[in-house]
């Protein structure tokens, strides 16, 4: 939601309904979440189903500074190597960390540690392709993770190809990042605005209860001559019929626009409720999923 996004799209649905005469179906807006770690969990085995390999792999959070790097587009895999190095040095990572990078997802990173494991480079691109599953459909809630570093510690491959195609490869590590995902202290990220109210000061009052019984957070105020310039951070999912209350709350003398500020941890009371609320709409079991939801462990 950008701006007055709700208001916006009830003005063109209503035009698309007036002008072009076709009936439309419209239901509630989705609020899109991120999964990530604010722990350590493994190393966590991964087998493949003919239990031929195994898969050992460490999950902890991804520095700060490296997660704003990637999203600022410093780093990909196409970088010459010293260069995305340095890069990722200088913003918290370890040297030798920083050296063994085999693999970026979206704002996660996937490093191999392992040393002189015989049939791994042929392996890897199937590695790679059970870790992407893992992360674009993380196991809290099927939302994309983000902010996750996962570390390879050890593999065992069988000797034979045909035994560790695709169908053995690409669960094994799917599953050991979805349970070391749930075992390193598993967060839902929930996305923010920053929201910018300009209002008379006689309706001031009207405007921060708005913002104050949304979870919102009041970051700044300004006095220019008889306005007050309003700025706070609200969850996305509380903004649903903002534009109507806050003309309500304020007699309709507000100006108010809004920015992305980004993904932040949804508290810990709201986290089960708000799991169960996405889970029962994606058709999957409402329970907080376990790690051994995950593994196979026969």
């Amino acid at each position: 939601m950008a701006g007055m996004g709700e208001l916006h799209l009830d003005v063109v649905a209503t035009i698309i309904r007036r002008d072009k005469n076709v009936e439309l179906k419209t239901s509630e807006p989705i609020v899109v979440y991120r999964e990530s770690v604010t722990g350590k969990a493994g190393p966590v085995e991964g087998k493949s189903p003919n239990h031929h390999n195994r898969f050992y792999i460490e999950i902890e959070p991804l520095e700060p500074g490296v997660i704003e790097a990637l999203k600022a587009g410093q780093i990909n895999m196409k970088t010459e190597e010293l260069v995305r190095r340095k890069i990722l040095i200088d913003n918290g990572m370890g040297k030798e960390e920083a050296r063994n990078l085999a693999g970026i997802y979206e704002s996660n990173i996937f490093l191999n540690m392992t040393k002189g494991v015989q049939y791994l480079k042929e392996t890897m691109e199937l590695i790679l392709e059970g870790l992407e599953e893992a992360l674009r459909n993380g196991p809290i809630a099927r939302e994309p993770a983000q902010g996750i570093k996962a570390k390879l510690v050890d593999v065992k491959l069988h000797e034979d190809a045909i035994h560790r195609g695709p169908a053995q490869v690409i669960p094994a590590v799917r599953q050991a990042m979805q349970a070391g995902i749930l075992m390193a202290d598993p967060a839902l990220l929930e996305p923010f605005q920053n929201v910018f109210i300009q209002v008379p000061q006689d309706q001031m009052s009207g405007a921060m209860s708005e913002i104050q019984g949304r979870r919102g957070l009041i970051l700044s105020m300004e006095t220019q001559g008889d306005m007050i310039m309003l700025k706070s951070k609200m969850p996305v999912s509380q903004m649903f019929g903002f534009a109507g209350a806050l003309r309500s709350g304020t007699e309709g003398r507000a100006l108010w626009s809004t920015e992305f500020a980004g993904f932040e941890p949804l508290p810990a009371n709201l986290m089960l409720e708000t799991v169960k609320e996405i889970r029962t709409r994606k058709g999957l079991k409402p329970e907080m999923p376990k790690p051994s939801d995950y593994l196979k462990i026969v």
